[in-house]
């Protein structure tokens, strides 16, 4: 037998045996569940890839009609069918784009400035209305769906399409109202007013209330946010299978998750499946956005 190697440093026999390990131990090809964007800073969470539920089905929707008289089925006609989608994997911001954020994004690229971004209307209450870098934590709002696309390119990201968005709001809920359950509460988003946790006539600042079960924020209520796909009423009905995109064309962009404003069916435009849109160059006091991500294979 020959012994030329037999005398070797117990320190270094365990260094090399780890080595030879780590090299020789399969590399996992898994994402990582979070990350953190270096331009913006945000963090951005995973969504697993699989085959998800998204829409209404008619039994959740006429038994919302049977507890308040002032809705219609039409209310919810967008909604339906309930449809199951193939997606995969992504990543998504933990929070709605920040004012801080967006006034590095108009610093870096000179990009113009929102709407309301120095000054917006006064409506009756105590305070102003939270614009601009003075609001830091405050989500953005005044971004035309044009706007936020520039935002995402300069942070190498893009919008959610209309499907990602919805599964990300769920938080791994399936066939539940909101991100948090069945029955609407104000003591988890920012909608109509004043009551409970929700202490803030305009935008609250992001990251206010619990985060969904993906560990998510505001994905209901604060702001609007905008989607990647056009809008018909009746794309639930041509919906593709995997992946899918929206229609090809269309007049209004798809705008999710619902928002401060005091409007009478606030509460029921907070719901994971609930689908508003509006025309692409609109800048209001209700629209943010937030950005996903697709893992690098």
């Amino acid at each position: 037998m020959n012994f030329k190697y037999k005398i070797v440093n117990s320190g270094v026999f365990v260094l090399i045996c780890a080595c030879f390990l780590i090299c020789n131990s399969p590399v996992s090809t898994e994402p990582s569940s979070v990350i953190v964007n270096e331009i913006d800073g945000s963090e951005m969470v995973l969504i697993p890839s699989g085959t998800y539920l998204i829409g209404s089905t008619s039994a959740q929707t006429t038994a919302l009609i049977n507890k308040d008289a002032r809705l219609a089925e039409d209310f919810f006609e967008a909604e339906h069918p309930q449809h199951t989608v193939s997606l995969s994997a992504f990543y998504i911001d933990r929070y709605p784009v920040s004012n801080a954020q967006y006034a590095a994004f108009i610093a870096a690229t000179n990009h113009p400035t929102p709407k309301y971004w120095k000054d917006a209307p006064q409506m009756g209450a105590e305070k102003p209305f939270p614009v601009g870098a003075n609001n830091a934590a405050h989500p953005v709002i005044g971004v035309s769906y044009a706007d936020a696309l520039a935002y995402c390119e300069w942070v190498g990201k893009r919008l959610p399409t209309e499907a990602e968005w919805e599964i990300a709001a769920r938080g791994g809920l399936v066939n539940q109202n909101y991100p948090w359950g069945n029955e609407s509460s104000r003591n988890y988003a920012n909608t109509v007013g004043i009551w409970g946790k929700d202490k803030w006539h305009w935008t609250s600042p992001i990251g206010s209330f619990p985060p969904n079960g993906y560990g998510l924020y505001d994905m209901a209520g604060n702001v609007f946010e905008w989607c990647a796909d056009w809008y018909t009423p009746d794309s639930y009905q041509h919906s593709q299978p995997e992946n899918p995109r929206g229609p090809e064309i269309g007049q209004t962009r798809v705008l999710r998750g619902g928002s401060w404003s005091n409007n009478l069916f606030g509460i029921y435009q907070m719901r994971c499946a609930y689908r508003f849109h509006a025309r692409p160059e609109t800048r209001n006091l209700t629209i943010g956005f937030r950005c996903v991500t697709t893992p690098s294979p």
